[in-house]
């Protein structure tokens, strides 16, 4: 027994440890995903010591403290993300505006043949905005009859997993299809024009995930590259998309602290998506950030529709003179030289 829990407390220990390394090696940052599980895993592992582990007490004192001192840092990881922490992004009251709309995100899984099911999600829900990551060309054949719903799109079906479409009510202007560091990895770069005639900047991103032979070099690349075009050109900005990475990753936290962008999860919740088939290990891999200058009506994770992913609902309202902006934390002049070096290290 006592060799047993020796083990779980050293394996709690070294796979906290592991991603404060600062690297992109993917089975590193593969453990910045299951926070909550390693904070379950290292209470239990905490709990056994406790009340079963008989040692003497200068081997298990300092077992017992670096298994507190990893639970802690994994809960101090992810309590923003709960509603014990206030929210960053602020409410917004729903109204009837030209400034309102909605937007709807979902990775359709490429290899999902049952099609329907997003089409009828889509016209139950009636989004202003639609973002769909993974389609091919078959899926974006049967998108079609979207099309005139939605005048204005962006589409680049690729059979990699790795295409993206955006349909919209709205004009979209000077829309972009760009590959910022991979050949075969786009991302969409557009305005949004909204019926009151206001403008502001949509992302959508889908980069590649840490795995076996893909390290997370690209994926930070992509993410900083476009911070870095945020920075030096601020405007009311959205980026949406399957991002591939947790909100509390020191990536993402480096990213919206650079570009100066909200996370609605943070005071709120999880909102995990992925993935629908392993309940005991989903993340919160599709995210929605914005500038303040965006009020949050309503933010719901959805019903599955045959996607390993479940989709994302998000109704924003545009009012970039709100008299009390949320405050966000300025990267100082070191993590702006990390953002460079990290950019350098991608490219």
């Amino acid at each position: 027994m006592k060799y047993f829990i020796y083990i779980l407390g050293l394996v709690a220990i070294v796979i906290t440890a592991l991603p404060i390394i600062d690297t992109g090696t993917w089975w590193i940052r593969i453990f910045d995903f299951p926070r909550v599980q390693i904070s379950i895993f290292s209470l239990f592992a905490l709990l056994l010591s406790l009340f079963f582990l008989k040692d003497k007490p200068h081997i298990k004192l300092p077992f017992i403290v670096l298994l507190t001192a990893a639970l802690s840092y994994q809960l101090f990881m992810i309590a923003p993300f709960t509603p014990l922490l206030p929210v960053s992004a602020k409410n917004a009251a729903p109204g009837e505006n030209e400034n309102q709309f909605t937007l709807l995100m979902s990775n359709v899984r490429m290899e999902n043949t049952d099609r329907d099911m997003l089409l009828s999600l889509i016209n139950q829900k009636d989004p202003d905005l639609i973002l769909l990551t993974e389609p091919d060309l078959l899926w974006t054949q049967s998108l079609i009859p979207l099309d005139e719903k939605y005048p204005h799109s962006i589409k680049e079906p690729l059979p990699n997993t790795y295409g993206m479409i955006l349909l919209s009510k709205f004009p979209l202007l000077n829309a972009k299809v760009n590959y910022l560091v991979e050949m075969d990895i786009p991302s969409f770069h557009t305005q949004v024009q909204l019926p009151s005639g206001a403008k502001f900047d949509f992302y959508g991103v889908h980069p590649e995930p840490p795995k076996p032979g893909s390290d997370t070099y690209e994926r930070d690349t992509e993410l900083l590259l476009i911070g870095k075009k945020i920075k030096e050109d601020p405007k009311p900005v959205i980026v949406a998309g399957d991002l591939n990475d947790v909100g509390w990753s020191q990536t993402s936290k480096l990213f919206r602290e650079y570009s100066q962008l909200l996370d609605p999860r943070e005071g709120r919740g999880f909102y995990n998506t992925y993935s629908v088939f392993f309940p005991l290990f989903r993340y919160p891999l599709d995210h929605v950030f914005y500038t303040n200058d965006f009020g949050l009506i309503s933010f719901d994770k959805l019903e599955e529709v045959g996607s390993d992913h479940f989709p994302m609902w998000i109704e924003l309202t545009f009012e970039p003179d709100a008299s009390d902006p949320e405050e966000v934390e300025n990267t100082d002049a070191e993590e702006n030289a990390e953002v460079e070096e990290k950019i350098e290290e991608g490219n």
